[in-house]
């Protein structure tokens, strides 16, 4: 398992000598709290990563859920190194709010039984809080691993400033729940996770804390987080169900369609049908795919506007841990599905007219798509192709800075354009 120490290249001489005063003279109590329900196989390993945490004095509350597999065994092992609560089945969201009651930690952070922390996680975000006396609270970027804690190719280790993060989220959930470390104090006025909820209950514990709350962040990669088939986020339909309803917890009821007075919402809920629509994708389930693409479109058309969307839909098939992969990307299968899904959505009654009379440029955004993912899959002739292709459909891409590069390295091809740089004086 790789580590990552504290980075304080960042800070000043007075900023540092500061934080290592405050270090000397202070480590709050954090609660660890592990929720589980039988994960017994990985329950070890993520007791042992917070076990080995350079920071203390920390406190690991296991939580276990109703388990029926040898979890009581692997538990038992740990002896009085930590405390476990046995409750009936009652769900994560349950288990969570059982660990958080019974914390006693200034600061609690949420490890599912199957996720781990890296050792310098506690120590890193300690670093920075003390420099951020303001921040009630901090998140970190995270690793996908598959099963065995083999590192996936997906890192997610996006940075936002504390002032755009509510709104940043309100299109989509980008946290895992062990990358976020909180003051108590936020989720005893952001209330419990919400019960009801069997799936995105976090998303709407982020939401809440996030309103009221300054949350900082750092890029460094902290966690790493497990990916498992059949687990809950592998269900599309269980996913939007409990997405759309957190969305109508926090904006109220989904809008009929686009308006301008509503724009804030309509992008919500269309950012959320888009996310959707990736996750059939994932499943397999073109038509439903379709559908949560459509809905999007007639709730915020701005999606056909935006590179991302496409970019995403590109990715097709590929599961979570392995977007963008290039390796793995079968990029002949996903750019008939995308122009599949297109096409169907041009011969739809209910499409905005302003989205029909840019049938051109959201074509040309399709190709430009295509043609990224083809260069960093290595397909030069294919790359070429679907820029080109972007061109004819829309001529205002020679001024795009990101088109021109990308199709020039795919005329003069990787090796040369290395070469090239090798040659490039010093600035």
């Amino acid at each position: 398992m790789t580590s990552y120490r504290p980075a304080q290249a960042n800070l000043t001489p007075t900023q540092e000598r500061k934080s290592n005063a405050l270090q000397t003279l202070r480590n709050p109590l954090v609660s660890i709290v592990i929720p589980n329900f039988n994960h017994a196989q990985y329950l070890g390993a993520a007791i042992a990563s917070v076990l080995t945490q350079t920071y203390t004095p920390v406190e690991i509350i296991v939580v276990d859920d109703g388990s029926t597999d040898q979890s009581r065994v692997v538990v038992a092992q740990f002896g009085n190194q930590i405390r476990t609560i046995w409750q009936e089945n009652q769900g994560l969201s349950a288990a969570r709010n059982t660990g958080i009651r019974a914390s006693k930690g200034e600061y609690i952070g949420l490890l599912d039984a199957d996720d781990l922390y890296e050792p310098y996680f506690l120590e890193t975000l300690f670093t920075r809080l003390r420099v951020n006396p303001d921040a009630d609270g901090i998140y970190c970027g995270y690793q996908f691993v598959d099963q065995h804690n083999n590192a996936l190719s997906q890192i997610e280790a996006r940075l936002i400033p504390a002032a755009q993060l509510h709104d940043t989220l309100l299109d989509g959930n980008f946290f895992v729940p062990e990358s976020m470390l909180v003051h108590r104090r936020c989720y005893t006025r952001a209330g419990a996770f919400d019960e009801k909820l069997r799936a995105c209950e976090d998303w709407d514990m982020w939401l809440r804390i996030t309103s009221q709350y300054k949350i900082i962040g750092t890029s460094v990669v902290l966690t790493r987080h497990r990916v498992l088939a059949g687990s809950m986020s592998s269900d599309p339909t269980r996913m939007i169900v409990n997405r759309m309803a957190v969305l109508k917890k926090h904006l109220g009821a989904e809008p009929g369609v686009y308006s301008v007075a509503n724009n804030r919402t309509c992008q919500a809920y269309g950012e959320a049908y888009l996310i959707s629509a990736v996750e059939y994708l994932q499943y397999g389930d073109i038509d439903q795919a379709y559908a949560c693409l459509s809905k999007g479109t007639q709730l915020y058309p701005w999606l056909l506007y935006q590179l991302r969307t496409f970019f995403e839909l590109g990715c097709g098939r590929q599961p979570k841990g392995e977007r963008s992969n290039f390796a793995t990307l079968d990029l002949t299968s996903n750019a008939q599905i995308l122009m599949q899904l297109l096409a169907r959505l041009f011969q739809e009654q209910k499409l905005a007219v302003e989205l029909r009379q840019a049938k051109q440029e959201i074509y040309a955004l399709a190709n430009f798509a295509l043609g990224l993912l083809s260069y960093g899959a290595d397909r030069l002739a294919d790359a070429r192709h679907y820029l080109l292709q972007a061109l004819g459909q829309d001529a205002k891409l020679l001024m795009n800075r990101q088109w021109l590069t990308t199709l020039i390295k795919a005329v003069l091809g990787k090796r040369l354009v290395k070469r090239l740089k090798r040659y490039q004086p010093a600035s």
